[in-house]
């Protein structure tokens, strides 16, 4: 039974796909810090300039709107220059204009003519100003100045400023493109301010801006700049031509209390610049930008421009959404979300600008969008192709073979088709592994790190019935076998014991961690072993050993007590008999029993020295050995050769060993013990030698020596289970025993894992 697959397609398809791991984030941050500095360079900077002059002026156009008609321009145009004669004009000429507007009670007067160079003119000129009283004239202020002055003014000649209402700049401050889209309200130096020719004009219909405070230096500042708001292309405000007016053919009323500007618009004078409602490059005379600056002001003022730290924090937000979409959408949302952020950035700028006469230069958090939907585009197919790069060689490495047809197409495609050939192995493999699990003897799940069962066999459904047709899990499990302490069932170094279920089953549950290609874990396998026959073949065992061990035996010594009494009224030869064979059971039974323990029973492990184990044993046999004259010679070596084990065992061992020289020796002979050190396969040893100087061993006796009822000798003595009893526990304890033919006797070599520090040796 296996985890049902978490869903891909619908809404929560498209758009939960998380990326995880920490390169992903890495390269996230990555891109977002590049994303985000190049918008704020953008942002900052005049770089991006351009394209917002493009977008800026494409809104100018499109909010163009009627000019005032309260606005009247006095143009110096070509029919005049044919009707007047060549520029410059005698001033008599512009004081006869003035006057014609003195006649015709027009408004305040911006004449956007330089009387720079006194003129034997001036007189009447001056008469003329004097006479309206409204008239401005203009000032130029360039910087650095002469000599090197701060800055030099091109003012009207004392006796025409003096006769003037007022003077005021006439400088026009141009874009790095050459178009003229804001002017300086104020020019300061010093104490010194030059308001705008045009702020008299339009102090008379609204309030001005005010000039700001005086600085501190000499440099030529331009302060309370405001963007000009231009009313379609040239020639949108109403204009008269200066000698209809010079002659007297506009009637007065068209120019009564008008607005008035007086300046050249002529091609040949060259005051013409472009303006952002300039179509197809053409060139708009100086006095229009003046008068729609003038209208801009009597319109309550033109768009306002964000400071730069709005305009940075506004260019990173539609960023800063698209970086986040970047963790939590598919690539196609991702691809639908820039481009609509984009489309919304453009909109959002337009609105502001037609809407609320505020300019957000749109162009820097255009270029973050569309810089960092690519480049984090092109970073993750890097990262899916080398994924998929890594996963192909991973299944060549681990022996998946990717065989299947050539196909065209590009790296990632190559790529594709090779990963999909490997995935279709490894479904195979999952198939296979499947059926491996339902074959598997044992009732067997497979749990998820959160103890769900994921995979099951047929024994498993079988044991645990329809518990594992729901969302089942481990503590379900456990809990239908009377065990509600499953988790310590899940550590591989325990030994929890075994379960015994209602109806009297025995099972031994043991778990295997479950992990993935990385070692990583990813949950456990848990077998459940029916041990009910095994136990029950164990008790009849324990109960044969407990018929060999004391049913059988005490008869046994019955007889032999029955023997040593007086009188039992047998002869010496038949009482001799009964005797061994009572002996002979009694070896029998008891070599049984020890051969059955030590091949099943659990050891007890402790930190002994082999010399004193073989000190030990011949102690033990010290009184026969003294009754049949044999000395048995032990190691006097004062090393100590340490050994890990059970304490009973080793000592019982070496003590059939000494036994089995002792038995098959002759009278008043040795048994020589030896102990060393030695290595075998890299790793320490201790050899114990045992040397008899009995008849030795004949080669079919050597075969079947250290087998159950095994014999070394032609006469049977002893029941022929003491050797296998030796081998069992060397092997038990990772050691050999071997045989080795001696002239005459024979050599019995045993072979333990040596402890060379008492202190890295396994607490018992």
């Amino acid at each position: 039974m296996a985890a049902p697959a978490a869903p891909t397609g619908g809404w929560k398809g498209w758009f939960g796909a998380r990326l995880s791991g920490r390169r992903v984030l890495i390269e996230w941050a990555v891109v977002a810090a590049s994303s985000a500095l190049l918008v704020a360079w953008l942002a900052l900077s005049p770089v991006a300039d351009g394209a917002d002059h493009l977008a800026y002026d494409a809104l100018m156009r499109a909010q163009a709107g009627p000019a005032d008609d309260a606005i009247v321009i006095i143009a110096i145009d070509d029919r005049s220059l044919e009707a007047l004669g060549q520029w410059p004009w005698p001033r008599d000429l512009h004081a006869r204009l003035i006057d014609r507007l003195t006649q015709a009670s027009a408004g305040p007067v911006a004449y956007d003519v330089l009387f720079t160079e006194p003129s034997a003119q001036d007189d009447g000129l001056a008469g003329a100003l004097s006479r309206n009283g409204k008239v401005s004239l203009p000032v130029v202020v360039d910087a650095p100045g002469l000599n090197g002055a701060a800055f030099r003014e091109d003012a009207p000649a004392p006796v025409l400023a003096e006769a003037a209402a007022g003077t005021g700049h006439v400088n026009l401050t141009v874009d790095n493109d050459g178009a003229v889209r804001r002017l300086p309200l104020y020019l300061q130096s010093g104490d010194r301010t030059w308001p705008h020719l045009i702020l008299p004009l339009a102090a008379t219909r609204r309030a001005v801006p005010v000039p700001p405070a005086p600085r501190t230096d000499d440099t030529l500042y331009a302060g309370s700049s405001e963007a000009v708001v231009y009313r379609g292309p040239p020639g949108a405000f109403r204009t008269l031509s200066f000698i209809d007016v010079l002659n007297g053919e506009t009637p007065a009323g068209f120019l009564k209390d008008r607005l008035t500007l007086v300046g050249a618009t002529a091609p040949g004078l060259g005051d013409r610049y472009a303006t952002p409602a300039t179509p197809h490059g053409e060139l708009r005379p100086g006095v229009e930008v003046q008068a729609a600056l003038l209208q801009t002001l009597l319109d309550g003022g033109g768009p306002r421009s964000l400071s730069p730290g709005w305009v940075l924090a506004l260019s990173l937000l539609p960023l800063s959404l698209l970086i986040a979409g970047f963790l939590v959408l598919r690539p196609a949302a991702n691809m639908a979300l820039g481009a609509g952020l984009i489309a919304l950035t453009l909109f959002a700028s337009a609105f502001a600008f037609l809407a609320g006469d505020l300019w957000f230069p749109p162009s820097a958090a255009v270029a973050g969008l569309v810089l960092a939907y690519p480049l984090w585009s092109w970073r993750r197919l890097a990262a899916a192709s080398a994924y998929m790069q890594s996963e192909v060689e991973a299944f060549e490495r681990d022996g998946v073979g990717l065989t299947g047809p050539a196909r065209g197409g590009d790296v990632v495609a190559r790529q594709v088709d090779a990963l999909r050939a490997a995935v279709r192995q490894v479904r195979d493999l999952e198939r296979f592994i499947s059926d491996a699990l339902r074959s598997l003897p044992d009732a067997t799940v497979v749990a998820d790190p959160h103890a769900r069962i994921i995979l099951s066999n047929d024994r498993a459904e079988a044991l645990f019935g329809g518990r594992l047709q729901t969302d089942a899990d481990l503590p379900l499990l456990f809990q239908s076998l009377g065990e509600p302490a499953w988790r310590r069932f899940l550590d591989p170094d325990g030994d929890p014991g075994e379960i015994t279920t209602p109806d009297g089953r025995i099972l031994k549950a043991a778990a295997s961690v479950l992990t993935d290609a990385e070692g990583e874990p990813v949950g456990h396998i848990v077998r459940f072993a029916d041990m009910t026959r095994f136990r029950a073949a164990e008790r009849q065992r324990t109960e044969a050993l407990q018929l060999l061990s004391h049913d059988m035996r005490a008869p046994q010594v019955s007889i032999l007590t029955l023997l040593d009494g007086p009188a039992p009224g047998l002869d010496p030869a038949t009482e001799r008999r009964i005797a061994d064979y009572a002996r002979q059971t009694l070896d029998l039974a008891e070599g049984y029993v020890q051969l059955a323990r030590a091949e099943s029973q659990p050891y007890r492990s402790e930190l002994l020295d082999l010399g004193q184990v073989a000190m030990d044993a011949a102690d033990i046999l010290w009184p026969q050995a003294s009754k049949k004259g044999v000395r048995i010679l032990t190691p006097d070596s004062e090393d100590e050769y340490l050994v890990q084990g059970d304490p009973a065992l080793l000592r019982r061992l070496t003590t059939n060993l000494l036994d089995n020289a002792l038995k098959y020796g002759p009278k008043d002979g040795a048994i020589r013990v030896s102990l060393s050190g030695a290595e075998e396969n890299g790793r320490p040893v201790c050899v114990l030698s045992v040397i008899d100087q009995g008849p030795g061993l004949s080669e079919d006796a050597a075969r079947r020596l250290f087998q159950a009822f095994g014999h070394g000798g032609a006469d049977h003595r002893g029941a022929g289970l003491g050797l296998a009893f030796v081998r069992t526990v060397a092997e038990r304890h990772g050691g050999t025993i071997r045989h080795q033919a001696g002239s005459p006797g024979a050599t019995f070599i045993l072979t333990l894992p040596r402890v060379m520090d008492a202190e890295d040796s396994p607490v018992s």
